[in-house]
């Protein structure tokens, strides 16, 4: 059979069954598709190190800056300083108020060692235990809480941050 032949027999077969030649040639398009962009993915892949699987993750190779330590991504300013002591109130508590050590500070929260355990995203109040009269109690949702040997550490992240006087309080 010659070249030909051949392809007027094709042309007289894609005559009769148009609908079956359209389905192969769009399932041939969309399978060279897929082959091409799953050999793009996994080139990008191996010149960053790590399997590419999705979209996101491709494009998180294109533009994403250096690793950085956990500290250097807050969204607010964490300082260090002297343990200040605080009167913590919350209903989790038998007589409903107890105390603690703000140990970590930022406009964002609080980390506070304390003897009882907080549940995660439950509310309590926290004031400085040497504030004047006049400054009450500021209000903190509890982000984390794990026991660090005959203490816990409470993670707080204020509702609504404070003024600058009374975060001074807290260290």
């Amino acid at each position: 059979m010659s070249v030909a032949q051949f392809l007027e027999s094709a042309k007289t077969f894609a005559a009769g069954n148009l609908p079956v030649v359209v389905g192969g040639a769009v399932a041939v398009l969309v399978l060279g598709y897929l082959f091409l962009t799953n050999r793009r993915r996994r080139s990008l892949a191996d010149v960053a190190g790590a399997p590419a699987t999705t979209a996101a993750e491709e494009k998180a190779l294109n533009w994403a800056p250096p690793e950085q330590s956990y500290a250097d991504r807050r969204e607010s300013v964490r300082r260090d300083g002297q343990p200040i002591r605080v009167v913590l109130s919350s209903a989790s508590f038998r007589n409903g108020v107890n105390d603690g050590f703000v140990v970590d500070r930022s406009t964002g929260g609080l980390k506070i060692i304390t003897r009882t355990a907080l549940a995660p995203g439950g509310t309590v109040q926290v004031r400085a235990a040497n504030a004047p009269d006049t400054v009450g109690f500021v209000s903190t949702i509890v982000r984390s809480c794990r026991p660090e040997g005959d203490h816990f550490v409470v993670g707080c992240e204020f509702e609504k941050t404070p003024p600058w006087n009374v975060l001074l309080l807290f260290g």
